[in-house]
């Protein structure tokens, strides 16, 4: 993990090649986050995507920055989350290897952060979901996660975060703001 400057400085940088490649191609189609970047591209084939590779590629390398571009892929692990542009789901990714460890139910935090984490990890997993299937595919990972760090978790505990869950999507979708923000150049 890197300090709170040096992802505020990554930030920053990310936005001014943002600007640039925003100016180029639409901002609406390439988004980063610190030192992940992703964008989509609908209807363009292999020679145009070769072609917008190396752009972008050519963009950062003038900046002195290195970058490694895939291209043409249909199934896309981005952060913590698994796109799949065929048939448009998404679903919770982890890294091989990387199991999920969990506070111990009898350690020594605040009894509210002991007492959220059932909460907290139903809404992630909840909003890193297409749908039911996919919630609980990735619920068993995760529950035995939470099991082996000494939490609770009865069957209705499973039905009562998965409706949590639903109410607080419902609740999201209806409470939806964009935020959005707009770079432009200087003017002298």
């Amino acid at each position: 993990m890197g300090s709170y400057d040096g992802a505020e400085v990554c930030e920053l940088v990310g936005l001014f090649i943002l600007c640039g490649l925003g100016n180029t191609y639409g901002k609406e189609c390439i988004g980063l986050y610190r030192d992940d970047g992703l964008s989509v591209f609908k209807n363009i084939s292999g020679p145009q995507a070769e072609r917008i590779r190396k752009d972008i590629t050519s963009h950062f390398k003038n900046n002195g920055l290195n970058i490694t571009i895939q291209t043409n892929l249909k199934i896309v692990n981005y952060l913590d989350v698994t796109f799949n542009l065929n048939n448009g789901t998404y679903c919770p990714y982890r890294k091989p290897n990387n199991q999920p460890l969990y506070i111990n139910a009898k350690s020594n935090h605040p009894p509210n952060i002991i007492k959220q984490l059932l909460d907290s990890f139903s809404r992630r997993i909840s909003d890193n979901s297409c749908n039911e299937d996919e919630f609980n595919k990735a619920m068993t990972e995760y529950e035995t996660a939470l099991k082996s760090s000494g939490h609770k978790i009865f069957s209705s505990d499973q039905d009562l975060l998965l409706v949590k869950s639903k109410k607080q999507k419902e609740k999201k979708e209806k409470e939806k703001s964009f935020l959005s923000f707009t770079l432009g150049s200087a003017s002298s």
